[in-house]
Order: structure tokens, then sequence, then C-alpha cells
């Protein structure tokens, strides 16, 4: 029996580099969708993360309600972990999950010095409804509902689908019940089309996908990009040179003879400006299906069998495939020099700096010890990045015991972050209070909005407050918290 473990997160904001997870909603339900656990956790939000306005006021989040959480960030994290590692050969399910969800929870397990790739190892995959309902609309749209936003466009946002399909929650934005209303999507969308079901979970993984393009060799891709599906007949032409889990494919619809001739510097220019190539990323359960769904729709109907054929002879040239080969190499060679002239925030780094094997032994190590003994065990790691998690790990929690120097220097850091005026990909202190005057003004021309009256005049107390706190050039330790939320709203 395998299980589906379904969990959705409410965050700061929607930087997964730089934010934070305020909410974990999980339950597990076994393969005939009946629940067997439900897990509910929140955490207190960090002193060095600037929330978003506009995340809390989505998620309905009062700074006195994240303040007082018993559970701070790093016991949320350490206990998120402990439920997530207990399953194998499971799914893991959300809703937009691979490309948000699933980039929060590895890049907070990393911070955190434990193994992120928790939900695609040990036999486990990942599902992204999102794929499976935007899949399922393409092809079948009396199948389920879909409502259009006020540009016209449709739109596929869980509130909006649940609404239209009636099956709506009444805390929707709580993470938990964003978790059931994924949940009654998923049954429906699998009770009405196991075909497509089955193709959802093969895409689930990587290995499958390979081999179904190998083995088909033409295919169809399906996207749901800038509001509207994509739909594509494709030729498989090689895998990516580098990046292991990308294959590259041909859109079908393009001439082909004269493209296969060009030298190497004509390619190269196609490639970089025209949308004939389609880059296919196995890990992120792309939707393949078989190539009969895109030959019935225009303008892959209007060619006959024999010219699909003929245009897929014509790639097979080895020349031009051994020329875009080199233009795949070179391009990313390029891209690993650019990269590596960047300088890059530690937070950023998770996928580009590897690690060496002293220093993942001590990080498993690491949580084993008290916090008033944690900054001299961290001084062991070799890596300045996992030194400044550790430090950060403990300005935190426990910023008391941090020595002096290591608090004031890690402090004026963080200073210099959250005042920067640039833009950055983080919410600085000035872009915070830019955001909420821009809700404030909102908010005159909507007087009733009492709620969000009080989100904007607690926020707006403690962006002051960290603007204060952020340039006191001779700061004291202070644990955010109760006490501090008490001091700020009375609460």
């Amino acid at each position: 029996m395998r299980n589906y473990i379904v969990y959705d997160f409410e965050t700061s904001g929607r930087k997964a580099r730089f934010d934070q997870i305020l909410q974990a909603g999980i339950i597990v339900y076994n393969e005939s969708f009946q629940k067997l656990e439900e897990i509910n956790l929140k955490s207190r939000l960090n002193p060095d993360t600037v929330p978003s306005i506009n995340a809390l006021r989505v998620n309905r989040l009062l700074i006195s309600d994240i303040l007082c959480e018993p559970k701070s960030y790093y016991q949320m994290t350490i206990e998120m972990y402990k439920i997530f590692s207990k399953f194998q050969n499971s799914f893991f399910v959300g809703f937009n999950s691979i490309n948000f969800d699933e980039e929060f929870f590895r890049q907070t397990l990393w911070e955190h010095f434990i193994f992120p790739y928790i939900t695609n190892t040990k036999g486990n995959s990942r599902l992204d409804i999102l794929n499976f309902v935007t899949l399922v609309h393409a092809f079948r749209k009396d199948i389920i509902k879909v409502e259009k936003n006020s540009d016209g466009k449709i739109t596929f946002k869980l509130e909006s689908l649940a609404k239209v399909n009636s099956f709506a929650s009444k805390n929707a934005h709580e993470a938990i019940a964003d978790v059931e209303t994924t949940m009654t999507l998923f049954e429906l969308l699998k009770k009405k089309n196991q075909d497509f079901f089955q193709v959802f979970l093969d895409n689930s993984y990587p290995k499958k996908i390979e081999e179904k393009i190998l083995r088909e060799q033409v295919f169809t891709l399906h996207n749901y990009m800038f509001n509207s599906h994509r739909i594509y007949l494709v030729k498989f032409l090689l895998k990516h040179p580098v990046y292991k889990n990308q294959f590259i494919g041909f859109d079908l619809k393009y001439d082909t003879f004269d493209l296969v001739n060009l030298e190497y510097e004509e390619l190269k220019e196609i490639f970089k400006t025209k949308s004939f190539f389609r880059k296919i990323k196995l890990n992120k359960q792309p939707s393949i299906i078989h190539k009969s769904y895109s030959r019935k729709l225009s303008p892959y109907s209007e060619f006959s069998d024999e010219e699909i054929k003929i245009k897929c002879n014509q790639l097979e040239n080895k020349q031009f495939l051994y020329n875009l080969n080199k233009i795949l190499e070179n391009e990313s060679i390029d891209y690993d020099e650019n990269q590596s002239q960047e300088l890059k925030l530690e937070e950023e780094t998770i996928y580009s700096q590897k690690l060496n094997y002293r220093d993942s032994l001590i990080m498993e190590r690491f949580h084993d010890e008290s916090w008033e003994k944690k900054w001299s065990f961290a001084e062991k790691f070799q890596d300045h990045r996992l030194r400044f998690f550790a430090a950060r790990h403990i300005y935190r929690n426990s910023p008391e015991e941090l020595p002096r120097k290591i608090f004031s220097f890690l402090h004026q850091k963080i200073s210099d972050r959250l005042n920067s005026l640039n833009k950055q990909e983080y919410i600085t202190i000035p872009a915070a209070m830019e955001e909420v005057d821009t809700i404030s003004l909102e908010l005159e021309e909507k007087e009733s909005e009492l709620e969000l009256k009080k989100q904007i005049d607690q926020y707006n107390i403690y962006i002051n407050f960290l603007n204060d706190y952020y340039s006191n050039s001779n700061p004291q330790p202070v644990m955010f918290g109760k006490v501090l939320s008490k001091k700020l709203f009375g609460i």
C-alpha cells in the first residue's frame, strides 16, 4: 500500500530562498483516500525575516499571532522532518507544490543541516495536482469547471477551483484547509479520469518518463503558462549533455529541412531566438502523453503521417544533433561562468555549491548540542555558509549564547541586508514600508475592512520596531516572541 502525504505551506512571502514557512498542514491518506493522520504545525516569525503584508493579508495573520506561536522555526522544521522522513514508497502531494512548497521545504531542511530531498528518494515521488487538473482541462473541459479572471483568462487557483466545483473550504488559505481542498480535487479528478490518473502517476517518476520518451520518440507535451494551455507535438532529439534530468525536443509544427543543414553559428542563433525547441525537465513532473492527443489538434492535424515521418527523419541528421549538443554544452559552461562571477548570498547556493564530506558529518551532529554549546561546535565547519546558518539559528533561538563579537557581526550583516535601498530578492524594511503604504491607500476607499486595518496597524508598528532595532549600532539580544508582542501590541 502506498500512502499519499498531502501537504501545504503558508509562508511569509513568495521567495523560497529568503521567506519562511509559517504554517504546515499535513494529512496522510491511504490509496483509498481514507485519512490516516493529520498534523497542523505553526512557527514563530524569525527576527531576520521581514514578512510581506500581502502574504499576511492572504493568510489572514496578525504579527501578534506569529510572534506568539510556541514553536520556533527551528523546532517546527525538526518536527516536519521527523514526520516526513517516516515515509517510504509514498507520494508527496500538493497543489503547485513542485515549484513552490517543495522549494520552501528543501531550502528549510538544507539551512537546518538536514538532507533536503526526502520527497523524491527512498522510493518516494512527488505529485503536483496543478499539473493533473490543467492536463485534464486541456483535453476534457467538461470534466472540471474553471473560472475566468478579470482579464477573461482561465485561472487554476485552488480557491477558485473549489468554489466553482462546489467544494470550497470555509477556512481557505489555512494550510490544513488547503490540504483537504487539494485532496478533494484529486479524488474528483481521479474518479473521472482513470487513464490520465495513471499517466499522471507515471509522469512523477523521471525514469519512467525517460523510458517513455525514448520508446515513443514522438509524443504530446502539455504546458500551462500565462493563463493558457500550450499543447505541442514533440520529437525527441537528445539528452542534455550537462543537465541529465533534461531532454531536448523539437516542436513539429515548424519546418525542419533548412534547419538541420545550418552551420553551427547559424543554429546557435536560431536556438537562442526561436521557439522551435522544447526543454523538458524530467524531475518537474512534465505532462507527457501519447502523440494522438496533439495530432487531433491544429496545426498538427493538418500534417499527414508521411509529413511527420519525413520531419522526424530529417531531425536525425547526425551533424545537426552534434551541433545542438555542442550548443547546449557551451551554453551551460557560459551560464556556470557567469554564475561563479556573481556574489551570491548564502541562501542562494543550495544547488550551486556542494558540501564537503567532513562538514556533512558535522551537520548531522549540530542538533545534538545544547544552545550554549552550538557555536563552539559550529566553529568546526569549514564552509562559511554553514557557519552563517549555525550563527543565525542561535541568533534566532538563543541570541545571548552567541559570543558578543559574533552577535554584533551577524546583527550588522542582517542590518545591511534589511536596510538596503536597492531592489533585492528578499523583502527589505524600505520595501515593506512601500508595500504597506500601497495597501493603506486601498484601505481608505474600503473603510469596512476592519480585519485588514488591524493587520496594517500591527504591521506598521512591527516594521518601525525592526527599523529601530536594525539601525542600532550597539544592539542587545532580543527574543522575538510573546514578550515582544506584549510590548508592541499589548497582546
